[in-house]
């Protein structure tokens, strides 16, 4: 008997309810209130003051604000017929404390003005341990007491995270601040494995933390200074505990389950004040990523070449420019890694980190799609089938030197090095026909492909301070060497029904890639008067690029792929330089600030073809931009230029899929852009009350778009082309409210609007068509934490998609999908901690071979063994109603696209961790729970 899946709206209306029902509740237990107004000795209002509720006898905390921009401050919540005491604290003000007890009768307590003596004592030194606040306001850093907020032995960083204030953690483990997302996050002031704050947040635990400090991304406003506040990521530091400086601390674990999935892996960590050496090595075959976006993306050195592609999946899966690092739902995918991370401090003034990566990934791969292409009153259908292995041998080594020159001066060099090797193999099918036609063409390929690369990069950072406000100097400097050697072997053939003739293809493609380019980029601003300042900026840099194609033939006699086949060989070398010269004014009036400026932009490109007469192509352009702020409101206008890249300019044609060739074009100009942004961001501190609202929108001269031929064979062609009048308009809105609606249960609730709007051009066959494009993806999210016992959390997100074209020549088309989460954490008994997560998605329209639904439903009960906790058995079931799938629906230019691809389904799996501590002092442990 089937399994029936309640539909996810259901779902959410139930658990809404169920939180409807708990806020009522706990609104009626806590509807007390005591509010009054901070003043110093001088009358002036005290900002951002910790006004925090204890009960008197435990000392537990009750509930916490910070006083306003005024001084005010109201803590509603709070139970009536306890005895209650409040401490107010503020760096650099006594601390003021009153007992009080609110009753039926008077829930209220007004405490009128209050005055704040100054004090020259750190806040630590005359507060009780157990009087700490929960938030101290330190001028521009937030910085949190970890004891204050409760944990169990088992939580990480990433659980300690989610209970603080104005912090989210999502799915795939990003880390947002009031809406900012974290860039970095260091412990004890140190890079850990390339500061990518997955790392740290998913794998130390959360009781070695003392305090948790944010701040915004200084070396991200350093190098661009116009940044909207909303925009400006947020670094976190975390502070350890001084009796874990004392020795060696970490985690192992292994397990194994049905259908051959297995896990093991381990961590360990030694911290000392001037020492930090981490290790971490694992393997699975259960298609989960091995390490964070931000560390492939830093250390890997990614950050330092052209980037085509990026996807990260649900389960934090990673791939970049096709490159997989563990996961990516595709297929099963069995991944091992292993990794070293030592910072030390070389002396009172420089800072040394090393870091190296070695990868291993296996991917088997299954993939079917259903394309419709509308060509008039023609549909092109084209089904396709494809099975797959790969494999990926990457080392990555990476380096910091940070050196402060002086108290304005810091320098930074920062080398990589990265080592990638791939190898795969494919076996595909297709066949392809009209409503007019059932059968145009029928196809099959056998591919193997192996390509070898090799990355470096040096970086050199400079960031002076002077002693006059507002005077700064920025620069970096930097060189990347990229090379990678692509082999390609394809034999296929193709049968076209029409004609009766078919292709026979036997061939080897070796493309040669090489890429030498440095870069220098600096900005210096000089203050004028208090209003008023002047701000230079230079950007040069060198384009040296190669891309050679060399394509051979198999030879009938000897099987070997030794003739040249001269109409498939070329390819072209590009030369030159970019400069950018800008200047800008920046004047402060107020609250307001107006910063115009003007940047002359130059382009020289060489394209030395092998073949073909060389093209040289020379630019300039006078550019204007405007950035206007208001508080934590900003608009801005800016324009810049991009070169074509070096595939859309390759003249040779990559006939590697014949019913599918691809040509590039050599006379491609460069696209100027036009972007417009609006940003603002709003926190209030008294209501908890997040707001962040982005409004971009850009212009395109020259845009670059995919012109496409469709014979009557069903043979396309696509090449590259400029056009003018490309727009798009992306819109983003997110709300998120922290609710304390009584001492043990807490309510987290996020809304987010997200829309785009795109206009375009399409050129198919000759004939041109505009383009309209609407993508909108609401999502609403509601958490609830009941005395960390029961935590629930629902989220609902319907994704739709609609294009529409010009001159009635292709049919609108639309999508609807449906997504909706749930997630469960039951700690109870003692000892036994229960969680179940729930995934749910809809598509009502995919094509009649495609899944319309599915449901991933995990679950997992974990046993807490041994003294503190040290020990964890965890039986868990991945997929337990087996409907795993993984489908998209995907519109784009006059065509859908079905495609379903082959992942992991259900298995079961008992894992046993052990907790190392070796402190020299009594620290607990921790596991991450949830490791779906």
């Amino acid at each position: 008997m089937p399994i029936t899946i309640l539909k996810p709206w259901f779902i959410s209306a139930f658990l809404l309810c169920c939180f409807f029902s708990i806020s009522l509740h706990a609104n009626a237990q806590g509807k007390g209130r005591i509010e009054g107004v901070l003043t110093d000795t001088s009358a002036n209002p005290v900002v951002y003051a910790t006004v925090t509720v204890f009960d008197a006898v435990d000392t537990t905390v009750v509930s916490y604000r910070l006083s306003d921009e005024t001084g005010r401050f109201r803590v509603p919540g709070l139970p009536a017929g306890t005895k209650l005491r409040v401490v107010i604290s503020a760096s650099g003000f006594e601390v003021f404390r009153k007992e009080f007890t609110l009753s039926a009768d008077s829930a209220n307590l007004d405490l009128g003005k209050i005055k704040m003596g100054t004090s020259i004592t750190e806040l630590d030194d005359v507060l009780v341990v157990a009087e700490r606040p929960p938030v101290v306001v330190r001028r521009d850093t937030i910085e949190f007491n970890a004891a204050s907020f409760k944990t169990l032995p088992t939580a990480l960083v990433e659980d300690l995270l989610k209970k603080m204030p104005g912090v989210d953690v999502d799915r795939e483990g990003n880390i947002t601040v009031n809406g900012r997302r974290v860039n970095r996050l260091l412990v004890e002031g140190k890079e850990f494995f390339g500061s990518d704050p997955k790392i740290a947040s998913k794998n130390l635990p959360a009781n070695l933390i003392d305090k948790v400090q944010v701040t915004d991304d200084k070396e991200q406003l350093a190098q661009n200074p116009d940044l909207a506040a909303g925009d400006v990521g947020q670094v976190i530091n975390l502070k350890l505990k001084k009796s874990i400086k004392q020795g060696w601390f970490g985690k192992l674990y292994a397990g194994a389950g049905t259908r051959d999935r297995y896990e093991a892996g381990g961590i360990a960590n030694l911290f000392r004040d001037t020492l930090q050496v981490s290790l971490l090595g694992f393997s699975n075959n259960l298609s989960r990523s091995g390490f964070g976006f931000q560390d492939i993306f830093t250390i890997g050195g990614f950050n330092r070449s052209d980037i085509n592609s990026i996807n990260i999946g649900s389960d934090g899966a990673i791939a970049i420019n096709d490159i997989s690092f563990g996961g990516m739902g595709q297929g099963i995918q069995t991944a091992s890694g292993a990794g070293v991370n030592v910072n030390t401090v070389l002396n009172n003034k420089s800072t040394l980190g090393i870091q190296y990566f070695w990868g291993n990934n296996r991917s088997v791969t299954g993939n079917r799609s259903n394309t419709r292409q509308f060509l008039g009153d023609t549909t092109l259908t084209i089904n396709n089938e494809s099975f797959g292995v790969s494999r990926e041998i990457s080392h990555r080594f990476s380096a910091f030197l940070k050196s402060k020159l002086d108290s304005f001066t810091t320098l930074e060099f920062r080398p990589s090095f990265g080592f990638i090797d791939n190898s795969a193999t494919t076996t595909s099918s297709s066949l392809s026909g009209t409503n007019f036609d059932p059968q145009l063409n029928q196809g099959m390929n056998d591919e193997n492909a192996t390509s070898d690369g090799f990355n470096m990069r040096h970086q050199v950072t400079l960031n002076r301070q002077f002693r006059k406000k507002g005077r700064s100097l920025y620069f970096n400097g930097n060189m990347d060497y990229y090379q990678n050697d692509l082999s390609q072997y394809n034999d296929g053939s193709n049968l076209f029904f029409k004609t009766g003739h078919a292709i026979t293809l036997n061939q080897l493609r070796e493309q040669d890639q090489r890429r030498v380019n440095w870069g220098l980029n600096g900005n210096y601003t000089e203050p004028f008067t208090a209003r008023l300042s002047l701000r230079l900026s230079q950007r040069l840099e060198s384009l040296n690029t190669k891309e050679y194609v060399d394509t051979w033939q198999r030879d009938p006699n000897s099987g070997e792929y030794a003739v040249p086949d001269a109409g498939l060989t070329n390819g072209l070398r590009r030369k030159g330089y970019r400069s950018v010269t800008g200047t800008a004014i920046i004047y402060n009036i107020k609250k307001w600030t107006f910063t115009p400026g003007l940047a002359l932009h130059l382009l020289d490109i060489n394209n030395e073809f092998r073949k073909d007469p060389e093209l040289r192509q020379s630019f300039s352009y006078i550019l204007p931009s405007l950035n206007i702020r208001l508080g934590r409101y900003s608009f801005n206008y800016q324009a810049s230029v991009s070169e074509p890249g070096v595939a859309d300019l390759q003249p040779t044609v990559n006939n590697s899929n014949p019913l599918f060739i691809t040509l590039g074009n050599p006379s491609l100009k460069p696209t100027i852009n036009h972007g417009l942004g609006l940003n603002a961001f709003v926190n209030n501190v008294k209501k908890l009350l997040t707001l962040n609202v982005n409004i971009n929108a850009t212009l395109s001269e020259n845009a670059i778009i995919q012109t496409r031929t469709v014979d009557e064979d069903g043979v396309q062609v696509t090449m590259p082309l400029n056009v003018d009048g490309v727009k798009r308009l992306t819109s983003s809105v997110t709300v998120s409210k922290q609710y304390r609606l009584s001492k043990v249960i807490k309510l987290s609730t996020r809304l987010n609007l997200y829309g785009t709007y795109n206009h375009g051009l399409l050129n198919i066959n000759g004939v041109r068509s505009t383009t309209d494009n609407i993508y909108f993806m609401p999502s609403a999210q509601a958490s609830i934490n009941y005395n960390d016992k029961v935590e629930l959390m629902q989220r609902y997100a319907p994704n739709y998609s609609k294009s529409t074209y010009g001159g009635n020549l292709y049919p609108g088309l639309s999508v609807w999908r449906h997504l909706a989460a749930t997630e469960l954490v039951l700690r109870m008994p003692k000892k036994i901690v229960w969680e179940a997560s729930l995934d749910y998605s809809f598509n009502p329209q995919v094509a009649p071979a495609i899944a319309k639904s599915a449901a991933r439903l995990n679950a997992g009960v974990n046993l807490l063994m041994f003294r503190e906790d040290k020990g964890q058995l965890k039986l868990s079931v991945y997929d337990l109603l087996n409907q795993n799938i993984a489908v998209t629906r995907t519109i784009r230019e006059n065509y859908i696209r079905d495609a379903e691809t082959v992942i992991q389904r259900r298995y079961l799996l008992l894992t046993f961790t052990y907790n190392i501590r070796n402190f020299g002092g009594k620290v607990g442990g921790s596991n991450r729970l949830l490791m779906f």
